[in-house]
């Protein structure tokens, strides 16, 4: 587990340290999945399993095949409806944007990214806020950012 910290001043996530005067603003964004079963492959084979249940009705030879077909095309579309979406945070500044983290929980990205608002809406009010991050939701981190000094 890692922390992210929220103050008035900055955003600390690991080593690094992110100042809140220089961000314009704080955004989610949804990562696209990449399938093993492209989405063409998938068409493709419910034209071909609706093909081969009329062929095997003629010639039961081919089963084999046409099960073959029906098993990968299944795997495919339940590929699609299982694969686990994921949300990231992105910060800009003047001097560019940064990925800070992404997350399978869009709930934890929504409530990071509605703190920041808060923080920076409200610079006059002392606030102090820890997120725990687990290991696997932290991206690598590049570019610039780190009071304007180039970092990536």
């Amino acid at each position: 587990m890692n922390t992210l910290n929220v103050t008035n001043n900055t955003i600390t996530l690991d080593n690094k340290v992110y100042q809140v005067r220089n961000i314009t603003s704080v955004g989610k964004y949804r990562i696209k999945p990449t399938y093993f079963f492209k989405l063409s492959f998938i068409f493709v084979g419910v034209i071909l399993s609706l093909v081969g249940i009329e062929w095997v009705k003629s010639n039961p030879d081919v089963k084999w095949l046409t099960f073959s077909v029906i098993f990968l095309t299944a795997l495919g579309i339940i590929e699609r409806f299982t694969k686990a979406k994921r949300y990231g945070i992105t910060i800009e500044t003047s001097a560019g944007s940064t990925k800070l983290l992404t997350s399978k929980n869009e709930g934890l990205i929504d409530e990071i990214i509605n703190t920041i608002a808060k923080i920076m809406n409200n610079q006059d009010k002392s606030a102090n806020y820890t997120f725990n991050v687990s290991d696997g939701d932290i991206i690598n981190q590049n570019g610039s950012f780190e009071n304007g000094v180039r970092v990536g």
